[in-house]
Parts: C-alpha cells; structure tokens; sequence
C-alpha cells in the first residue's frame, strides 16, 4: 500500500479508535441590547449606551446633546441644562428587536440614588427613587426603554439593575445566565473579538479600556476584561484575546499582569494580534499600512500592513513571555492569516520569522484562518437573476458544491503551517450565506439565504465540514462564528438563533458530528478488502468498480489530499460507475467502505 493510501486509512479507521480529540471554539457574538445572546443576569448590563433627548413630551428621540457623566456612566443630573439646549434627559434599551426571545415574567428592578424613572414598552410604571421592586415583563410587546426622567445632583442615581425573572433572587451570586453558560460548556476555548469590539477599535491606552462598574457592557471599547476573566474561570474555559490594533505597549503589559493574576492558572490563553488586518475592510488594515510605512517598510499598502501584522503580533508575544515566562505553556501564540490565499499566508509567516520584524525572534504556536464556505453562492444568485426561479434544495446544494474549495484552503495552509512548524487552527469558519452589495439589498434573496441557513442539510453539510477539517486536513482547534444571532441581510452567522433554539442544523452538528465522542476498541477496526478498478487508466473521467461491500460510501482525493466531486450510478449491488466532475484529472485515489471493511485504490485519470 502507497504511503499515502496509508494516510487515506488511518483517516478511515479514525472514527473507529478510542477518542478522537476534536478541539472547538466558539466566538461569542456581541454584547449588544439587539443580540438574543442573554449573558448577564442583569439584563441591564447589556442595554444600550444613553440616548439623549429633550425632557419633554413628542420631542425628538435624539438630540446629539452631550451631557456630563458620573465615572460609572450615569448622569450627574437630569433633566441637564447647559444654558443653550433645552433641558435633556436619558433612555437605555434593553432587549431590543429581538422578536420576543427573551423570558416574560416577573424582573427585578433595583435603582440606587434619588430621582424618578420611568419603564416602557413590554412593561410600563414610573417608580420614585431608591426603588427595589419587581415589575412584569410581557416579551411579546417588543422591548424595555429605561428613561430617567430626574436624577437629584445631591445624590444622583448611580447604580440600575434589571434583573431577569429566574435570578431576582441569585443574581449577586451569579454573573452569567445559566443558559449561557450551559451553551459555552461544550467549548475548550471562547473567542472574545466581537465582546472586545476589536474591528475599528478606538481603544489605545489602558485608561480606556471598559470597566465593569460602568453601566454597560456595550460601549466601543468592548466588554471588561474583568468579566471575560470571571467568565473564563466560572466556565473553565480557554481564552482567545485580540489585542486592539492601536493598544501601546503599556496597554499590553497592563493586560498581560491582569490575566497572570486573575484568569485561573490552568487556562491557556491565546493571543492575536487584532482581528483580519489584511482585511480593507477594517480600520485596522490601513492603520498597519500607514504605521509601516512610518517605520521604512517597502511595499504596497496591504504589504506594509502583511509586515506590520508580522512585527506587532511578535510585540505582543514578547510583552506576555515577559509577565508569563519565555517558555509558559499558558500561552498560544497565533498569527492571524488569510484562509483564501495561502501565498499571502506564507508571507506573513516568512515575515514573521525574519529578524527585521521580529528582532527578538519570539516563536509563534500557531497559524490561523477563516476558512468559510458557500460565501460566493448568494451573489452567484443575484448576478444571474435566478432569485424569482432558484429553490432553497438548489442553493443548498451550491452551497455544498463550495466546500471543495474550501478543503483546498485547508490543505494548502496545512503545507504552510507544517512549513513553519505551528499548528493550524481557525480563528473563524463555518457557512458564509450572506450576499453583498448590491445583493445584499434584494429582499426575496435574503429571504431565499436565510431559508437555505435553516435548512435541516445544514447538518450533514457541516458534518463533511469539520469531518474534513479535523480528520483529513489533520488540523488543530476551530473557533465556530458565532454563537448566537437573528438572521438578516447582513448574514446568518448564528449556530444557534437564539438560546432556546437547540434544533439548530448547525448546532446539531455540533452536537453529533464535533462534541460526541466515539469511543471505539482496537477490537473495531476495520477488515481491509480487494476490489476491481477499470478501466485504468481512464481516458474519458470515468471508471468502474466491482467490490464486494454492503452498501458502500465512497470518497475520492487528488494527490493534495483534497476532495474530489463525482457521481456514481449503481450497476448491480456489487458494481458502480464513477464519473468524475468538473476537469479533475491525474492521479485519483479512492477509499470504499462499509461499516465494517474498507478499500483503496488509485486510479489515472487521462481526460
């Protein structure tokens, strides 16, 4: 048998053997009053940051006022009046456009200070101030506003909590929902870009990082470091951190000696360097471009910015060794690549590994991508004006015809990560059924995407998915995007919609396909067999074999070790006809099976 029909078995019998590791991440999604991500027991700490208005009845819903504030974010006086304006006062939305996924019943509502405010919406009451009662909370009316309608400057309203109906009586105990914690527990590790706000970040000094006394979590700076710590420690859970692009140094080492003292000793935390600076997208990606060509570096723009992702990922590497230890094992060091492009890949590594951009010649861990799939299928549709007549069977089979190429992705960064010696991991991936402009703006085509998203295929499809990432590309940790999230034009990016929604496709194949262990004997392996190939060579791209399996499944790989598409027909039940898709031609190598034996073959291909 070939070295690499090897290969191909060992990737049969993996299933077969006792517990294949199967690392999985997960990005958290936002923390933002529209997300159906309940994370805090105070649903308070996810409302919106204040809406300013003028203290009047059918005034505009924002005035673009400023109005100075308490350290915690809370006013220091309303209604304010600086002399010029009409006097303001404040609203904050909670669980807002979130089509009612969130609990009715009975919320706690605690106001510390002097002043009066006001509910409304799926509750309504206007409670003096200090208060401590419980309110109803009917989740079919749509959201809750909070205005404070007067805060006293003798001692103004400092500290709202909304507590959610299940925890009025636990919640100084109990930072996290029980329900989001028991979605994370599956997880090794949690992703924390979209709670860092880390795109087009503002943050720079470590005086404006968020904090957890202010109101809320939702601020441009992202969430606390603090309750990443304690959600970290109260999961048991790994950390994935993205440092903001514009933090300096002292930034750095201010976060680095927080998480040596705080974050339980036994957790890893992984470190990036921003989030896709390659990507003109993102602020990040001209402000790499523009400081690298402040310090000399040649090249186009998105090469200075390829240079610079090289040089402060080796900073921050070398900030964290000097608080963890040059040899810590608590720290996996990644370098944030482009799954699309493993040339541009392999530039950055190059670049990290040369001396002139990394002069301390720190050692990464990893390599990490995107690999997405089905990203090009909804403008596919739009462009050809196949909207009115496609059905959603036929866009989820486009969507499964994408992952050929994206198994390429893998492989070829396998080769580039083994290069440099580092593991590959995903920093992101999963579908990507979203359409962009100006598709993005076709209702009945986000309808369509939105239905193929739903479907139950779904399942099977990232079963193949991360069946390939894991077992045949061989590569390490994959960060699923995201936990949670409505879909829209924008995309449906959730494994799960909401946190009650555990039929999910895409959750489900979680379950069954990433977090089940098998837990097979030696006793089990499989019973290899001969079987007939002929024609071969073949000189039209198709071929028969007679074998003598139960009902076999079939794969075929090109010498990259990528799949490859065919369809096969079924001659009797002891013979198919292959017939390969597409122009795949060359050596072809195969693996035939059935529950209990299995064949390889390889077969030329002369077409």
């Amino acid at each position: 048998m070939s070295k690499f029909l090897c290969l191909l078995f060992c990737c049969v019998c993996t299933t077969l053997l006792a517990q294949t590791p199967k690392p999985a991440g997960i990005n958290l999604s936002g923390v933002v009053d529209w997300s159906t991500e309940l994370v805090f027991t105070d649903a308070f700490k996810q409302s919106r940051e204040w809406t300013i208005h003028e203290a009047r009845d059918g005034a505009p819903w924002d005035s673009g006022v400023s109005i100075p504030l308490q350290a915690n974010g809370f006013p220091l006086q309303i209604p304010y009046s600086n002399g010029v304006q009409p006097p303001q006062a404040v609203r904050a939305l909670m669980l807002w456009d979130i089509q009612g996924h969130y609990p009715s019943g009975r919320y706690r509502l605690i106001v510390q200070g002097s002043g009066q405010v006001r509910l409304w919406g799926a509750t309504s009451g206007t409670f003096q101030c200090p208060v401590d009662t419980l309110v109803t909370v009917n989740a079919n009316n749509g959201g809750v506003v909070l205005e404070i309608e007067r805060s006293l400057a003798s001692t103004p309203i400092r500290d709202v909590k909304f507590i959610f109906p299940q925890y009025v009586n636990t919640y100084q105990n109990q930072t996290f929902t029980t329900e989001f914690l028991n979605f994370v527990k599956d997880f090794q590790s949690i992703r924390f870009m979209d709670w860092l706000r880390t795109n087009d970040s503002p943050v720079k000094t470590w005086s404006e990082r968020s904090l957890p006394s202010h109101y809320t979590q939702t601020k441009n700076s992202g969430v606390a470091w603090e309750y990443i710590i304690e959600l970290c420690n109260t999961a048991q859970k790994d950390a994935w951190i993205n440092i903001p692009h514009q933090a300096n140094d002292d930034y750095i080492q201010q976060l680095a000696k927080l998480l040596k003292e705080k974050l339980n000793p036994n957790l890893k935390i992984y470190l990036e360097y921003s989030n896709e600076v390659w990507n003109g997208q993102f602020a990040q990606h001209a402000y790499a471009g523009n400081i690298g060509q402040t310090l000399g570096y040649s090249g186009e723009p998105w090469g200075r910015a390829w240079k610079y992702t090289a040089k402060r990922s080796a900073d921050v590497f070398y900030s964290f060794e000097s608080v963890f230890g040059s040899n810590s094992t608590r720290l996996v060091k990644v370098v944030p690549c482009w799954a699309g492009n493993d040339w541009v890949s392999n530039e950055i590594m190059s670049y990290f590994n040369d001396p002139l951009y990394n002069p301390k010649q720190v050692k990464a861990d990893a390599l990490a991508i995107a690999p997405y799939f089905g990203g090009a299928v909804g403008d596919q549709i739009g462009r050809n004006n196949e909207v009115g007549s496609i059905n959603i069977a036929e866009i989820v089979r486009r969507i499964r015809a994408s992952l050929p190429e994206t198994f390429a992705w893998m492989d070829a960064h396998k080769v580039v990560a083994d290069r440099y010696r580092v593991k590959l991991m995903a920093y992101e991936g999963g579908s990507h059924i979203v359409a962009t402009w100006p598709q993005v703006d076709n209702d009945a085509l986000t309808e369509k995407l939105i239905a193929a998203n739903r479907d139950p295929e779904l399942q099977s499809l990232y079963c193949e998915y991360t069946q390939y990432w894991y077992n045949t590309a061989k590569a390490d940790l994959f960060s699923f995007f995201s936990s949670h999230g409505l879909p829209s034009k924008w995309g449906s990016w959730g494994m799960k919609e909401y946190m009650s929604h555990t039929q999910a496709p895409k959750y489900k194949a979680l379950q069954e396909c990433v977090f089940a262990k098998t837990t097979g004997t030696r006793d089990q392996q499989m019973e290899p067999v001969e079987v007939q190939v002929f024609p071969n060579p073949s000189y039209d791209g198709s071929f028969r074999i007679q074998h003598g399996l139960n009902r076999p499944r079939l794969v075929l790989y090109d010498v990259l070790g990528r799949r490859i598409q065919s369809s096969v027909r079924e001659i009797s039940t002891q013979e198919m006809q292959v017939i390969l898709s597409g122009t795949a031609g060359g050596v072809v190598f195969g693996v035939l099976q059935d529950e209990s034996r299995f064949s390889t073959f390889k077969v030329m291909s002369k077409r």
